[in-house]
């Protein structure tokens, strides 16, 4: 997870996000094969589930620059809490086709179980944000808040881990169980220094 107490910290998470969230729904123009012609295989035995995941979760990547964002928060709370609501929901039909589809992922069995422990960690943070939400313990809730945008952040840095080790000439099959844990694993991490420093990081998205 880049650092996002800068200026361009916060301009490269918004723009990453947006571009990441609409690039991911060019299905709608090349239809699944053709947008995705490398995961055919997750088409085959869990189509409805994979068409799940790929609508909704751009749709929580667009959303988390906007929540974080402490001028949109402070300047339209009604539309904070509906996209909250929104989010939320994403994410739990995101992480449950997440949890389906990781299953079948290449890569064998370290790619599978990193996709499915990143599936249900991205349930849990966010649950744990919405819990603490809904009991009006908002400093708990921005801190998981934090933590289920670095993971929700996975589908960036997936997108940047895997071209950049092929560049370096690590094999597919090699390059792919790594990058299963590596999208995520470092973004929570990154989360935590954050919200631990002391005195803590402003981690605003005005």
């Amino acid at each position: 997870m880049m650092v996002l107490g800068t200026r361009i910290g916060r301009s490269l998470f918004w723009f990453t996000s947006i571009a990441v969230a609409l690039a991911s729904w060019r299905f709608v123009a090349l239809g699944m094969e053709g947008a995705f012609p490398n995961m055919i295989h997750q088409l085959q035995p869990a189509r409805l589930m994979f068409y799940l995941h790929v609508l909704a979760a751009p749709v929580a990547l667009a959303i988390i620059p906007f929540q974080l964002s402490k001028r949109f928060r402070h300047r339209r709370p009604g539309r904070h809490r509906l996209l909250g609501r929104t989010y939320g929901l994403m994410v739990l039909f995101g992480g449950i086709s997440g949890l389906l589809i990781g299953t079948n992922a290449s890569g064998g069995p370290i790619a599978k179980t990193g996709f499915i422990l990143l599936a249900m960690v991205w349930l849990w943070v966010t649950a744990q944000a919405i819990l603490h939400a809904r009991a009006g313990r908002f400093e708990q809730h921005r801190a998981w808040m934090i933590r289920s945008a670095a993971v929700t952040f996975a589908a960036v840095t997936l997108r940047i881990w895997l071209p950049l080790q092929l560049v370096l000439g690590i094999p597919i099959e090699i390059a792919y169980p790594i990058v299963a844990w590596l999208c995520w694993i470092p973004n929570l991490l990154a989360a935590e220094y954050i919200l631990r420093r002391s005195p803590p990081v402003k981690v605003q998205f005005s």
